[in-house]
């Protein structure tokens, strides 16, 4: 296709992205030392930056970074209206920073020194920053699929975790709205709970008396009374650890009072505690023998003077009779009153219920 001579310049030249620069340098469209040109041109543009009109595009301007000879064209621009009351007839500004930012375009187009730095940034973009970019990118959305395909294991460990947990709430006989003011209703109705175990235990006389005669084959000298909580229950039902332990039936019976630990409010701040360091009495001891003795060492030994000049002393004398009195702590218990402990029935009893579970699967085996 022939193209006009005048329209030569509009031909459009396929160069390789790489050899861009070299190529204006070679066809001396710029100067060999373009790099020079551009850094007086930097510091012409780093003194004008130090007295900027107040406008808001201006700002952005220099918030974006290094400044090329685009950016130096919009400022100049935008200057146009803000010193536009500087012209003179002429035609020219009597502003400084017109003056000096006009200074810098032309600095940049002499010798199209504009080209070769624009040239510049334009390879290192498409070799080093892009790619990096690319990876970023690719970085960030295999993130995204990892987020979101934990996000999706999470929900269902979450319903799964949420169906289980209705699941128990369930088997418990509760709502699940407060679990723990529903629990501690439920701890009412357990002694009449353990009351229908305690007399369910009377149908086992039968599997008692065969476990005891087979004991008795077996072990032909044997005369050892096997299961002997589980007979009592079967016999009496869920009595009192009194009435097991003693065989009579308490006059009078003082349950332990259980207080109702209040539930504590909820915090989103982490209590680390208040840990103090209490004296202890030697240290107030040493604290203040130090303060009465200075530096001095009380090991708490006195030496007092002996009966006898420097004889010893063998027990030989007069003998004194020593007294010993025994304190007994706590308070007495009155007979037949069942309190503490013994006031819980068999199968509240943490102890007493363990041997009753034991001698079921006892008998059971």
């Amino acid at each position: 296709m022939l193209v006009p001579p005048q329209d030569y310049q509009n031909v459009p030249i396929d160069i390789q992205t790489g050899k861009l620069l070299d190529w204006l340098v070679d066809r001396r469209h710029c100067n060999l030392k373009w790099q020079s040109r551009v850094l007086a041109v930097r510091e012409k543009i780093n003194a004008a930056m130090q007295d900027m009109p107040e406008n808001e595009e201006i700002k952005q301007l220099l918030a974006g970074g290094s400044l090329h000879y685009f950016h130096c064209l919009r400022i100049v621009e935008i200057l146009k209206g803000t010193e536009a009351s500087t012209k003179n007839l002429f035609g020219r500004y009597s502003s400084q920073r017109m003056k000096d930012w006009q200074e810098i375009v032309s600095l940049y187009e002499k010798e199209n020194t504009y080209l070769a730095e624009l040239a510049s940034l334009l390879v290192r973009s498409i070799s080093y920053e892009i790619p990096s970019l690319r990876k970023q990118i690719s970085r960030c959305q295999q993130a995204q699929q990892d987020f979101a395909r934990r996000e999706e294991e999470c929900q269902l460990g979450a319903a799964e975790l949420r169906e289980r947990f209705f699941a128990a709430c369930k088997q418990y006989g509760i709502t699940g709205d407060n679990v723990r003011q529903e629990l501690l209703a439920l701890v009412k109705d357990l002694p009449s709970l353990l009351s229908e175990i305690g007399a369910g235990a009377s149908t086992l006389s039968e599997a008692i008396e065969l476990y005891q005669a087979c004991v008795e084959f077996v072990c032909e000298s044997s005369t050892e009374v096997v299961v002997p909580l589980l007979r009592h229950v079967g016999r009496r039902g869920n009595t009192t650890v009194y009435e097991w332990r003693t065989g009579l039936q308490p006059l009078r019976v003082e349950r332990p009072e259980v207080e109702e630990v209040p539930e504590q409010p909820k915090e989103d701040t982490i209590d680390w505690g208040d840990f103090t360091l209490e004296p202890t009495r030697a240290d107030e001891g040493a604290a203040a023998n130090g303060g009465a003795q200075g530096e001095e060492i009380d090991w708490g030994i006195t030496l007092e003077p002996s009966p006898q000049d420097d004889g010893i002393d063998w027990g030989g004398g007069e003998s004194q009779e020593v007294q010993i009195t025994v304190m007994e702590a706590g308070t007495e218990v009155p007979e037949g009153v069942a309190c503490g402990s013994d006031a819980l029935t068999l199968l509240e009893n943490t102890e007493t219920r363990s041997q009753f579970i034991d001698e079921l699967m006892e008998v059971g085996t």
